[in-house]
């Protein structure tokens, strides 16, 4: 996944007194991550006929959110809906982490210690669950879920690897800041498929 032109400079937010030590007196946007040559990290790369296709045996990735210099890593991020979001805080500040989805509360807790761990249910519905924090307003991270295990992000490099059944599906791109992108595939036993998807920056919103 690239985005070809040059990207804007990340916005930098500016914390408060009580993190500076901890997480520096300014904190870049995460919502657009891109590397060398243009390389796009942390789409969301999915199945749109997942659900129709068999799930037994596969396995999804365990979902993992971290509080790291007062920032949510990753910024985006691919789980399977009604399972459990760990959440982790790796600073040595108080957060508070409050996760919505469209007009619901999800959950709404407290992390004060650093080192601290807890587990929450995803809603049972697929859809886009956003995470703030209410201590760090700029502080924000999304979570797209799905109701089938045929789902991953990109990497640091724009790249993915999905393991999709034999036969002609449709790729759905997905990126917070993007339009959505849908690429048919077809995949035969055994063989690897490479998918080339570029986004311009005047795309962005």
């Amino acid at each position: 996944m690239r985005l070809s032109g040059t990207p804007p400079t990340a916005t930098l937010f500016e914390t408060t007194p009580s993190v500076a030590a901890a997480c520096g007196d300014k904190v870049p946007d995460r919502s657009l991550v891109v590397g060398e040559a243009g390389a796009l990290a942390h789409v969301v790369v999915s199945l749109a006929d997942g659900a129709a296709l068999p799930a037994e045996g596969i396995s999804s990735p365990p979902a993992v959110l971290d509080q790291k210099k007062c920032s949510y890593e990753p910024p985006a991020l691919a789980a399977r809906a009604g399972t459990a979001l760990e959440v982790r805080n790796s600073d040595p500040v108080m957060h508070n982490v409050r996760a919505v989805a469209g007009a619901q509360s999800v959950f709404n807790v407290a992390m004060p210690l650093e080192g601290m761990s807890l587990k929450k249910p995803l809603p049972a519905a697929p859809g886009t669950v956003q995470m703030k924090c209410d201590v760090h307003p700029w502080m924000r991270a999304v979570v797209r879920t799905f109701d089938h295990p045929y789902f991953t992000t990109t990497d640091a490099q724009g790249r993915f690897r999905l393991e999709v059944p034999e036969g002609t599906h449709t790729l759905v791109l997905w990126h917070e800041r993007l339009p959505e992108a849908s690429r048919p595939i077809t995949v035969k036993a055994g063989e690897t498929v490479r998918l080339e998807q570029e986004w311009r920056v005047g795309e962005l919103r």
